[in-house]
């Protein structure tokens, strides 16, 4: 199973920039800084990912890709509630774009822009429960939790490639697997990428799974968080080029 992969992408900010909102954010909490390095990718995340680090906050700021305004923070530590709403206030409202993928269980993503948060996406509401506070009952979340964890792509239309159209970014990339089965009317799985089988012990098909990593990809490439025909990100951090990703810059917070 691919491990659960964070990636916060920052629109119109260099690393610089976003370092220093980081250290702001962390300043304000009373965790200071124990580790700055940069460094080739490879490197900087070796030594990010050292047991041996005495650190709970962990990030590593890649530089933006050359056809791309965004710069891409891969979480590695513990995650932080409401950090991408946070850096938007630091950073004058500037939009944040969390994608993110829970090994083949779920995947999904924030938006924070203007020091709020604008929108948000998961691939199977019942999956998880972090993601869903207010959810009660996990195999029958309410109409209003569901409406939120359901995404809604025109709320972000200007961050879509011309002529990518809201709906089609929707019925493409968010709504195949549980959504799908949902809105059909059936009765969805726990989990969109978990093999559901019908009909008598004779005839039994297979459900479509949907790979949640490579949903994630697509939310990267149709957004271009990276390049218009590439979204690396989307992987293991230890199976990303180190050409691709480096130079780097790790941030750590005890």
């Amino acid at each position: 199973m691919p491990a659960a992969i964070t990636v916060l992408h920052v629109q119109g900010r260099d690393p610089l920039a976003v370092e220093a909102a980081l250290d702001a954010v962390f300043a304000a909490e009373e965790r200071p800084r124990v580790l700055r390095l940069e460094g080739t990718y490879a490197a900087v995340l070796a030594r990010l990912t050292d047991p041996d680090l005495s650190a709970a906050y962990r990030y590593l700021i890649l530089r933006p890709h050359d056809t791309s305004p965004w710069t891409p923070i891969l979480e590695l530590g513990n995650r932080t509630e409401g950090l991408d709403v946070e850096l938007s206030r630091r950073l004058d409202g500037a939009a944040v774009f969390t994608a993110f993928v829970y090994g083949d269980v779920v995947s999904g993503y924030r938006l924070a822009r203007a020091a709020a948060l604008v929108d948000s996406y998961l691939s199977d509401p019942t999956a998880i429960t972090e993601e869903r506070e207010a959810v009660a009952d996990e195999t029958d979340p309410d109409a209003s939790d569901l409406d939120a964890a359901r995404g809604h792509p025109e709320r972000f239309a200007d961050l879509l490639p011309s002529g990518t159209a809201p709906d089609d970014f929707a019925r493409v990339v968010l709504r195949p697997g549980w959504w799908e089965e949902r809105d059909a009317g059936s009765a969805p799985a726990t989990s969109t990428a978990a093999a559901a089988s019908t009909g008598d012990n004779e005839s039994e098909e297979e459900e479509e799974i949907v790979d949640e990593v490579d949903r994630m990809r697509c939310i990267g490439l149709a957004l271009e968080l990276w390049a218009p025909d590439d979204y690396p990100l989307a992987r293991d951090p230890e199976d990303i080029p180190n050409a691709v990703a480096g130079p780097a810059v790790v941030l750590a917070y005890s």
